[in-house]
């Protein structure tokens, strides 16, 4: 690997101190290098094609990011964790010059990740709007602050249960250690291939995670709750991208065609990274 692009998030890397850093390792070890600051920015797309792997300085929220914007490309990426967790972020800023060593010499392995794909289907039974992508989770959720809602889930097209709750999640095993392990879910690994759907706050006694393979088809749809005022929710996709729904209203997910292909440089498993992120 030879040709680098860097993706930075200012506000992570104030000045973008460390970014500069990184470019001025890779010129002195014979590399060429890019930085963009923006991860919306439309001129990335061009450098997208000429990189050889993408550096991420910043936390998980910037590596979703790059997620999007890459919309189904496989250049390999490989994060410089800048912010607190980080469970998509490989390096730390003191092994910087040892990751450009090995990403030169090729001392490294790769990982992809699976993603989910969604869109919506009003209740007049037309499609609104285009499909998006997600690396962590798909979330139907109340938009009321003090009303739950209920939800009719169906799996490949037969009813499977309904839910009343502050929402639903479906979550990749790679959002399995985000939104769906802080609403109760179990941790997967995160090479496994299958959907966890985990309720949030369920108005049950017994409501637990379901498990579904990564080829079936689930479908949310909004109910009435109330007849007095509004029932209505919002579906975010890896926290952004929020849609309104309103009763009638369905989303429906399944396994995206895109993948994200991230670079591993850690021996540890990764039972021995929960344990050091999480403790």
């Amino acid at each position: 690997m030879k040709r680098f692009l860097i993706i930075a998030n200012e506000t992570k890397d104030v000045g973008l101190k460390w970014s500069h850093y990184t470019e001025k390792v890779i010129y002195e070890k014979g590399g060429e290098s890019k930085l963009g600051i923006v991860v919306g920015d439309p001129t990335l797309t061009e450098s997208f094609d000429k990189a050889d792997v993408i550096i991420v300085m910043g936390g998980d929220g910037t590596m979703l990011g790059v997620a999007h914007v890459l919309s189904g490309r496989e250049i390999p990426v490989i994060g410089v964790n800048l912010g607190t967790v980080g469970f998509l972020t490989e390096i730390i800023v003191s092994e910087i010059d040892t990751m450009i060593d090995r990403l030169m010499a090729g001392d490294y392995e790769t990982e992809y990740r699976m993603m989910l794909t969604g869109h919506v289907i009003s209740s007049s039974g037309e499609r609104a709007g285009e499909s998006l992508h997600a690396l962590n989770e798909i979330v139907l959720a109340r938009e009321n602050a003090l009303k739950l809602i209920g939800v009719r889930i169906l799996v490949n097209g037969k009813y499977f249960d309904t839910c009343e709750a502050d929402g639903i999640i479906l979550s990749t095993p790679t959002g399995s250690t985000g939104y769906n392990l802080s609403a109760g879910g179990p941790i997967v690994m995160s090479d496994a291939r299958m959907i966890v759907m985990t309720p949030i706050s369920p108005y049950s006694l017994s409501r637990r995670s379901v498990i579904f393979g990564k080829n079936d088809k689930i479908t949310l749809e909004l109910l009435e709750k109330r007849k007095e005022g509004p029932n209505t929710a919002l579906v975010s996709f890896d926290g952004a991208d929020n849609i309104s729904l309103m009763v009638g209203d369905k989303v429906e997910v399944g396994l995206s065609e895109r993948r994200l292909l991230l670079i591993k440089m850690e021996e540890i498993s990764m039972y021995d990274k929960l344990r050091k992120k999480l403790n």
